[in-house]
């Protein structure tokens, strides 16, 4: 039986780390401490972010029943001016596999009663009477896919802060600045002992959770064998007050090929574009494996670290192309904020929810693998780290050997950024 009274240190204050905190302080846990290099919500975390996607297709029937479970989560007025039911589209030009993912999204939402929240939709006059915006779209007769009137956005940073806040509100301690950056386990044989952080305290603890998302690998570079580091590009499109007004309460619009973006925000009138492409790795990180064996893969090349970076220019194209092909009224426009947001894959797309095999204790339990669908569950997703802690694990999160399977992302080359201008090239200019 867990006792409620264990100091528990979770590292981290992400989407995991913070809903985490949050769950655990509502099963009336109350010695929970959390660290990370930034004052919540991360700056280094993928939900550091204006907006996300809230959605329910999943072609996983796993995912598919959580985001139906978070979706309700969302509407708690806890959420209010933060989480927007908008609806969304979800298109392809035709691509095989997204037209595979589509169906069986379908057919998982179907088998949970949910079909009568979706329409099949083919060509511009389908389309763009769910989306008027999109009447000056080129080539829309050719898009097909679904739309799904049960989804929409989620002010991302501002949706974790307020789960912090009530986290904080019920007695979890925050932790930032050098005093909240791992830097190192603490470990004593087989058991972890506690954490190093940058100034050099240690934190002890009875249970200690590992929510570090695409820093994790970097931070314990065995996990490279379980998690790929990557990063996706955006930018950011300023429009007048009387363009943010056509465009206000607009669905999501995500095409397979080319892209997504999102209803103007209301800090600043800025619409988010997201280029679609396989990721960028930074394969800058050096492993031994215990056979002697070196291995090199990914780690984060923050954009807090690295302002000056931007994005690679084929990323900065891409952008440009979507515009052009999606809104052309805006082509030409200059596009602002163009940055990097580092997810970590897992092989088959899972999450990675267990405890560190190398520390038999259990102490270590590993909360990451976000796989690039993590957001969405911020309002759950604590209660099934809560549950691991307590030692209910899911076999779908369970470390070890995971099949690759097609994780859903167009295409299938991770270019590293030292490749496209980015990263070591650069720095050696």
């Amino acid at each position: 039986m867990t006792s409620k009274d264990q100091k528990v240190l979770i590292i981290g204050t992400g989407t995991f780390g913070a809903s985490t905190a949050y769950h655990l302080a509502k099963r009336g846990y109350t010695n929970v401490t959390c660290i990370d290099k930034w004052p919540y919500p991360s700056l280094d975390s993928a939900g550091y972010d204006i907006n996300k996607i809230i959605r329910t297709e999943y072609d996983e029937p796993l995912y598919a029943e959580m985001a139906l479970e978070a979706i309700q989560a969302w509407r708690d007025p806890m959420y209010t001016d933060i989480f927007h039911e908008t609806g969304w589209i979800l298109t392809t030009l035709g691509d095989p596999k997204a037209v595979t993912h589509l169906q069986k999204s379908y057919e998982n939402l179907k088998n949970k009663g949910q079909a009568h929240n979706i329409d099949f939709v083919a060509g511009k006059d389908e389309i763009t009477r769910h989306v008027p915006q999109l009447k000056n779209a080129r080539d829309i007769d050719n898009w097909k896919g679904l739309w799904n009137k049960q989804a929409g956005w989620a002010h991302a940073a501002n949706a974790i802060k307020k789960v912090a806040d009530e986290a904080k509100a019920m007695g979890v301690t925050f932790i930032s600045g050098a005093a909240g950056e791992m830097v190192a386990l603490e470990t004593s044989g087989d058991r972890v002992t506690g954490i190093k952080v940058r100034s050099g305290d240690v934190y002890a603890a009875e249970k200690y959770v590992l929510s570090t998302g695409a820093a994790s690998p970097a931070l314990l570079p065995e996990l490279s064998t379980q998690l790929w580091s990557k990063c996706w590009t955006y930018g950011l499109l300023e429009l007048t007050e009387e363009e943010a007004a056509q465009f206000k309460d607009m669905p999501v619009v995500l095409n397979h090929e080319l892209g997504f973006f999102f209803e103007p925000s209301t800090e600043g009138r800025l619409i988010k574009i997201c280029n679609e492409f396989p990721g960028y790795q930074w394969k800058q990180g050096t492993y031994t494996d215990e056979a002697g064996k070196g291995h090199k893969y990914s780690i984060p090349r923050y954009a807090s670290e690295y302002p000056q970076d931007g994005i690679p220019k084929e990323a900065m194209d891409a952008i440009k192309n979507f515009i052009s092909t999606v809104i052309p009224q805006f082509e030409g426009r200059e596009i602002k904020g163009a940055k990097v947001c580092w997810c970590t894959d897992s092989p088959d797309a899972h999450y990675l929810i267990d405890t560190h095999p190398k520390y038999p204790g259990g102490e270590l339990l590993l909360a990451t693998g976000d796989s690039g669908h993590a957001f969405k569950m911020l309002p759950i997703i604590g209660k099934y780290i809560a549950n691991a802690l307590e030692g209910n694990f899911k076999p779908e999160w369970k470390y070890g050997n995971r099949k690759h399977l097609d994780s859903g992302r167009p295409g299938d080359e991770v270019k590293d950024l030292a490749d496209v201008g980015i990263g070591e090239r650069q720095a050696r200019l």
